[in-house]
């Protein structure tokens, strides 16, 4: 299975939907998560139809910001158990394999919200007693070596995450070829680089 998440910021720019068909031409995932879709559940209809995806399941946009998405090829088998404005909870069944869980997270980009995101995660961690796999955009950092740029990241924010990491009994998966998957104002003296997006699994998965 080949997951893709990605933080879009919004799928109604053409430019979007063509870097997403790009996309999914080249690596061919069986499942598609999109977060910040700035969109409603039409719109991603819409959507799922140009990316040729037979299954998605969406959370609509609060106000200007936010929206989740997850799209899925007919050969996978997905249930959808829940949902929130930070996360969509899937079963998947696979024929080879037992059930396992996916779940895809979307972490509040505030910092002063840090700690209900941490307690997300907690929470979810207790939910099933299955393998289990989170990626997602936590809008967080682990390690000062995940930030590139004038200012340092608070290390009261990298320990509460970690923490969190550490409760739920998750192990990170390792990402290749990139060490950021966030930037702004590159080429210039504020350039700035994170590493937001990540994955991470239970012993079991």
């Amino acid at each position: 299975m080949n997951p893709i998440g990605w933080n879009c910021r919004g799928v109604g720019a053409s430019r979007i939907v063509r870097v997403l068909k790009e996309m999914v031409k080249s690596h061919k995932p069986v499942l598609l998560f999109l977060s910040e879709t700035l969109a409603v559940s039409n719109k991603i209809e819409a959507l799922a139809s140009k990316l040729g995806f037979a299954n998605f399941f969406s959370v609509d946009k609060q106000g200007r910001g936010g929206g989740l998405t997850v799209f899925w090829k007919h050969n996978l088998m997905c249930s959808v158990v829940d949902c929130s404005h930070n996360y969509i909870d899937i079963i998947v069944k696979e024929k080879s394999a037992r059930d396992w869980r996916l779940t895809c997270f979307y972490g509040y980009p505030e910092r002063e919200r840090r700690q209900a995101s941490w307690n997300l995660l907690r929470h979810l961690s207790s939910s099933y007693q299955l393998p289990w796999c989170v990626f997602g955009d936590f809008n967080d950092l682990l390690y000062s070596s995940d930030k590139k740029g004038k200012h340092k990241h608070p290390q009261n924010l990298m320990d509460g995450f970690r923490n969190a990491i550490q409760d739920s009994l998750l192990i990170e998966v390792e990402l290749k070829d990139g060490n950021f998957t966030w930037e702004k104002s590159k080429g210039t003296t504020n350039w700035v680089q994170e590493k937001l997006d990540r994955c991470f699994a239970n012993s079991s998965w």
